[in-house]
Formats: C-alpha cells, structure tokens, sequence
C-alpha cells in the first residue's frame, strides 16, 4: 500500500543582526540656524512697522526686491540668507565628515543632528 506525501508549507527564517535601527527623521542644527538671521530681521521689522513690513521684509530677504523704495537689493539677500545658508550647509558637510552626526546617534540623543 502507498502513503500519501503531505505537503508542508515551508515558512521562512529571517534573522535579523542587532546594531541596526530604522532611520528617525532628525532635525539638521546648522541648516536650520542659517535660517535665524532671516528671522530675527523678519522679526524685527514687524515689531517696528507691522505685519506690512514684515511681509516686505520676507520679500526683501528671500528675493532681494525691496516693496517699499521699489528696488532691487541682491546683497541683502545674499547677507540675511543665502550666505549664512550656505555657510550651515557646510558645517552639516564638515560635520558629518568628521563623524559628529554618527556620535550624536549612537549616544541615543533623539532628533537633533548638527
């Protein structure tokens, strides 16, 4: 007499290796400091002239027209944002090449990278 095969479903195995954790998303310090001197001259105008010189301010900083006088000022623009950007873009570089943002997150601090 013949047995009758039962089939098996195979399940599969996997292994997972400790010492590596699903990314978090993490906040860049430098990158968003190239931001404040943009803020604090936004800031600044809306405490003196209001929420319309704030927002001539943000036009002033972002693009370098200026509402007021009808003017183009790039280098305001270069001084309150582009240039302090790209200056915290490079320490974000620098820093993650000297290993800081890798000791920050083995340390366990939560969100904050440089």
């Amino acid at each position: 007499m013949a047995t009758k095969a039962i089939a098996r479903r195979r399940t599969r195995t996997i292994i997972r290796r400790g010492g590596h954790k699903s990314k978090s998303m993490t906040i860049p310090l430098a990158l968003v400091g190239g931001f404040v001197p943009m803020g604090t001259d936004i800031l600044s105008a809306y405490k003196v002239g209001g929420i319309s010189a704030a927002l001539g301010h943000v036009s002033l900083c972002t693009t370098g027209y200026d509402p007021a006088d009808g003017q183009w000022k790039p280098m305001f623009a270069v001084q309150k944002l582009y240039g302090p950007l790209v200056l915290a873009a490079l320490v974000h570089k620098v820093a993650n090449k000297l290993g800081i943002n890798r000791a920050l997150a083995s340390a366990g601090i939560p969100l904050v990278r440089i």
